[in-house]
């Protein structure tokens, strides 16, 4: 009975999303005009059902239950209408902030923040837990990899044809996923609802920004930072800048920034954000490879890490010295060439040296990366020399942006039935591969890692093992990736290109 289902997401908003009685009857006569029903449902509710709930899966499955049995919405718009139903039980915007802001501790004011986008569904956390996580561990630094089952996966030359459109949009409302007007937004069949999206203005640098929550949450408490005006990422020290002002603000996270540039940047390069969070992530363990003397930096230390890419660390207790020391390094690098490496900063395809920075605060100190990047391709590697080369790209084949530079893989999900019908294939099942292959097409991008696991381990072994060595598999390919997209290989003439850089950076 939907009048029942309407008590229930009452208790439920008084009970986790802070719904006042006051504004009850109010709320209560939205819910019954959107799903039509005429008088409220006088019987009792299971309260302390609805108040031991840490998500709200139940009663969303009650109203999907019941708009599949009437002919209320469209089938296909009944998750927008759901959402939409989820926003009018939680808290208006300026009351979210009001409480955000009432919070003396930062982390305090974060977990009620991301606690509520959980309770009112925008964060689907049942969904979210179901994704793949695991540690791969090598020598002497590791990497974290997930199965993301909800991230579309998209290629890097639609991303490129997206950041060609920025400015061909302008009609469009809201102008692309990151835009504050998505704030409330109803959306449509090619845009997700956000009734339920709340986020929280900040200033940095002295201009207006937003922070609110990635609906996706690659790892704990994974927050974007959002410029509040529609353009396209840049690069240089008025972003370093704001990062650093960030950390300021809000110590107890990262925050870091996908690069500019199309096949080493993020899926969204149209609209100025960052990505941060809770979370240590895998390049802010690695230990340092070699240490560098600055004088002209006396209050900074300089290293490069042991870690897959080609990564600078810079700490330092005075915030200035570290600004200026990061601006040096990425303007020099911007314009840097060497052709042995295969690094061109610029030609007619256009600039292609860039950086990946992210920044943190511990205690009184600020410690930067940067991770040193170019997006040029050849005729051998088309899809970019430092990307994931093109016998990887069963596993990852889009752009290795900011999470991934700093160790955390983000997966298609189609691995997840890809990998386990792949351990079949070591247990002895689907012996003759050419025609399971021919039967499963989207196998064909795995022939060849399919075969190098055969060759190494047979068709004979437990579904234990063959889990195991599949696993193993990828950890290596990732690791690859990762290896691919270094400008300075770990390798004793990696090393010297990398030290001829450090001697024209200090030039």
């Amino acid at each position: 009975m939907i009048a029942c289902t309407i008590e229930k997401l009452l208790a439920y908003a008084k009970h986790h999303l802070s719904l006042e009685e006051i504004d009850e009857i109010y709320v209560r006569n939205k819910l019954m005009q959107k799903l039509k029903v005429s008088h409220p449902y006088k019987g009792k509710i299971n309260e302390e059902e609805i108040k031991n709930m840490l998500v709200p899966d139940l009663l969303i499955q009650e109203l999907r239950d019941y708009l599949e049995k009437t002919n209320l919405v469209a089938s296909e718009e009944i998750n927008l209408f759901i959402t939409e139903l989820m926003g009018a039980i939680t808290p208006m915007p300026s009351a979210v902030i009001n409480k955000f802001n009432s919070f003396k501790d930062k982390q305090d004011a974060f977990n009620y923040l991301y606690d509520l986008q959980i309770k009112n569904n925008y964060i689907q956390k049942t969904a979210v837990d179901k994704n793949l996580l695991w540690v791969a561990n090598f020598k002497d630094k590791y990497l974290e990899i997930s199965i993301n089952l909800s991230k579309p996966e998209k290629k890097n030359t639609d991303v490129a044809k997206l950041l060609q459109k920025s400015n061909q949009d302008e009609e469009k409302y809201p102008q692309c996923l990151l835009c504050k007007e998505n704030l409330g937004f109803a959306g449509h069949l090619n845009h997700p609802a956000r009734e339920n999206l709340r986020f929280i203005p900040i200033s940095l640098d002295n201009t207006p920004w937003y922070l609110q929550y990635s609906p996706y949450v690659y790892y704990d408490q994974h927050c974007i930072v959002i410029d509040a005006e529609h353009k396209n990422m840049t690069m240089g020290k008025d972003k370093f800048k704001k990062l650093l002002d960030f950390v300021d603000i809000f110590p107890c996270y990262f925050i870091g920034s996908n690069s500019e540039l199309p096949i080493v940047g993020g899926s969204i390069l149209n609209h100025e954000h960052f990505q941060g969070g809770k979370h240590l992530l895998p390049i802010t363990k690695a230990q340092n490879e070699l240490e560098f003397c600055y004088e002209k930096y006396d209050k900074c230390t300089l290293s490069y890490l042991n870690f897959f890419n080609s990564t600078f660390k810079i700490e330092s207790n005075d915030k200035n010295q570290i600004l200026l020391l990061m601006t040096e390094i990425y303007e020099k690098w911007y314009s840097y060439n060497d052709l042995e490496a295969e690094i061109v900063a610029y030609d007619n395809e256009g600039q292609h040296n860039t950086v990946t920075p992210i920044v943190r605060k511990v205690g009184n100190t600020y410690i930067a990366y940067l991770v040193l990047r170019n997006n040029r391709t050849s005729e051998k590697h088309p899809e970019g020399i430092f990307h994931s080369h093109r016998e990887f790209h069963n596993i990852k084949s889009e752009g290795i942006g900011l999470i991934e530079s700093a160790g955390l893989y983000i997966l298609p999900a189609r691995l997840k039935r890809q990998l386990s019908e792949i351990e079949k294939i070591l247990c002895g099942e689907h012996n003759k591969l050419d025609e399971f292959i021919k039967e499963n097409t989207d196998f064909e991008i795995h022939r060849q890692f399919i075969n190098e696991l055969i060759q190494r381990y047979g068709t004979n072994n437990t579904a234990e093992f063959a889990h195991e060595m599949v696993i193993s598999g990828v950890n290596e390919i990732c690791a690859k990736i990762l290896e691919n997209s270094a400008v300075f290989k770990h390798t004793p003439e990696g090393t010297k290109q990398l030290l001829a850089f450090v001697n024209y950076l200090k030039n």
